[in-house]
């Protein structure tokens, strides 16, 4: 898998990893497992949800939007197979990255701790985004304007990501960009850790310190602390999908017209999942 760590980090198709492209592509048989894996983990997490913390809870809407964010992946693949050549719009999707036909899928287990934070941070932001752009927009109450207002929300998204990847490559010195993410990563899992413990963590803070009790009613008592906090959790989600192809040894995907028939199955599995988790598990 070094070669594939090494292609991320350079973005140069070396003669070994080119050899070996079709070797790791996802068979009929570990496609199969993937898309099962996917379909009952992900209704025994919504359906867990929903009976312990109700209709809305931030768990479930977290869990949509990672449903939401996995649909954009599975659509680039859908369009970039039917000729339109998007690449660029891929590019700021962490642990993934095209090689020739080839849609990469990052090496989880075989990567450092801050190659994992560096593609982690850049999914935290694009996570944030759309629970921030969910949480702003309406919800809908029909199935039309439900799914009409999702792919707003998808649409704003996308744009919002692909102008905040290029504004952090050219302005972020690239000291930050290495090292960044590692900490900011720690930094927001200690706050979601306390966050399980807020009323007496926050009375505690209040009482030794007014400023820090300021920053951690931010994260925690507004929209955008609630979007940031249901981010984290649709990251490890989006992870736990990245582990999954991992171990299920599937590394690429060939992206091509005549393999639609297998990706397009998907989309309209994903669009169903995605509907019954942030539509049907949260209505009243």
């Amino acid at each position: 898998m070094q070669e594939i760590l090494d292609f991320f980090q350079s973005n140069i198709l070396e003669s070994d990893l080119a050899a070996k492209l079709s070797e790791w592509t996802a068979t009929g048989l570990q496609y199969i497992k993937f898309v099962g894996i996917l379909v009952i983990g992900i209704l025994l997490l919504s359906s867990l949800s929903r009976f312990l913390f109700g209709k809305k809870a931030q768990v479930t809407q977290a869990i949509a939007a990672a449903i939401e964010i996995f649909f954009v992946y599975v659509l680039s693949v859908v369009i970039i197979a039917l000729g339109l050549r998007l690449q660029e719009f891929l590019i700021p999707l962490p642990f993934v990255t095209m090689a020739e036909d080839f849609m990469l899928i990052f090496p989880i287990f075989e990567a450092d701790f801050p190659m994992i934070c560096n593609q982690a941070a850049q999914l935290l932001i694009i996570a944030f985004l759309v629970n921030l752009v969910n949480g702003l927009l309406p919800q809908g109450e029909h199935v039309i304007t439900w799914f009409f207002l999702r792919v707003i929300v998808v649409a704003v998204s996308v744009v919002l990501i692909y102008f905040a990847d290029l504004l952090l490559a050219q302005y972020v010195p690239q000291e930050i960009m290495e090292n960044g993410p590692m900490i900011l990563l720690i930094s927001l899992v200690a706050l979601i850790l306390l966050g399980s413990l807020k009323v007496l963590v926050g009375g505690a803070i209040a009482f030794l310190d007014p400023i820090m009790a300021a920053l951690y009613t931010f994260f925690f008592a507004n929209i955008i602390g609630r979007a940031l906090a249901k981010a984290m959790l649709t990251s490890a989600l989006i992870i736990g999908l990245v582990a999954a192809l991992n171990a299920l040894q599937i590394y690429a995907v060939h992206i091509a017209a005549s393999v639609l028939t297998a990706y397009i199955p998907l989309l309209l599995i994903v669009l169903i999942l995605w509907y019954v988790v942030g539509h049907l598990f949260t209505k009243e």
